[in-house]
């Protein structure tokens, strides 16, 4: 059941003295609650309807106050099952790759990284092309990117194990909501100086499809990315899946054969 708009109500009239555009007034309402524990995280709040009606508000103005707070990453939208009080995780700073904006521009959108599985591949395929052969395997991180309570994506990211294995024994927390770059720079000496890719449509698998929210074999655009780091060596290969959406994904393209750090 979603939660009583009760809390919203009473903080958004007790500002009513304010000067604030209204939408912004039901922001700063919404987020007194949330910080006064009056609205849980994890918390299903009204309806928008039910809302504007609650403040003698219009539809729009309720739109654009919980549109803000969600681009925020305030709020989540989960799609079927109303918006979401969201929790105290922290999105991912930094990132190069997940960043995304509304059809209209505006701001990026909060990405939040959760790490579904680790293990120790020890077959070839496209990442032992691009990394090299190495006789300890190759380390896999699966990770679903929730952008922005709008929709998700996967990843799976392999790193040569001669190297990387210790990831394999870091602790979960350090890899949620974490720019691995940053993790690769200070635990391994590895920064990332320079990344490449490509960008096709491919199916997305069963598997995949499943933690994106969309049916097995619907088209989604696929990026693999090499990063490089000192000397241009190859250290991550990256497949991230990205399912249909509005939203745009920002690139930053370099010359051909044109190394950026000489630029």
């Amino acid at each position: 059941m979603p939660h009583s708009p009760g809390p919203i109500v009473v903080r958004y009239q007790a500002a009513s003295s304010s000067s604030a555009p209204k939408h912004a007034r039901l922001r700063q309402a919404i987020i007194d609650a949330v910080e006064a524990g009056e609205l849980p995280a994890g918390s299903r709040l009204a309806g928008e309807r039910e809302l504007s009606i609650k403040l003698g508000l219009s539809l729009g103005t309720t739109q654009k106050a919980l549109g803000r707070l969600m681009d925020e990453g305030f709020l989540v939208r989960r799609q079927g099952h109303g918006t979401f009080v969201g929790s105290t995780r922290q999105p991912i700073a930094g990132s190069w790759h997940f960043r995304f904006f509304g059809p209209e521009g505006g701001r990026e959108l909060p990405v939040f990284a959760t790490v579904l599985e680790r293990r120790l591949e020890p077959l070839d395929g496209p990442w032992s092309a691009v990394l090299g052969p190495d006789p300890k395997g190759y380390v896999m991180l699966r990770r679903s990117l929730d952008v922005g309570g709008k929709f998700t994506c996967t990843s799976r990211i392999y790193l040569p194990a001669t190297r990387f294995a210790r990831l394999l024994r870091t602790a979960a927390k350090r890899l949620t909501d974490t720019n691995l770059k940053a993790v690769l720079a200070q635990d391994f000496a590895a920064p990332t100086l320079q990344s490449d890719g490509l960008a096709n449509m491919a199916p997305i698998d069963a598997e995949d499809a499943a933690i994106i929210g969309v049916p097995p074999g619907t088209m989604g655009m696929q990026v693999r990315i090499t990063a490089r780091s000192f000397g241009r060596q190859p250290i991550s290969f990256q497949t991230m899946l990205v399912p249909p959406t509005p939203y745009a994904l920002k690139f930053d393209f370099n010359p051909p054969d044109t190394d950026p750090a000489a630029a």
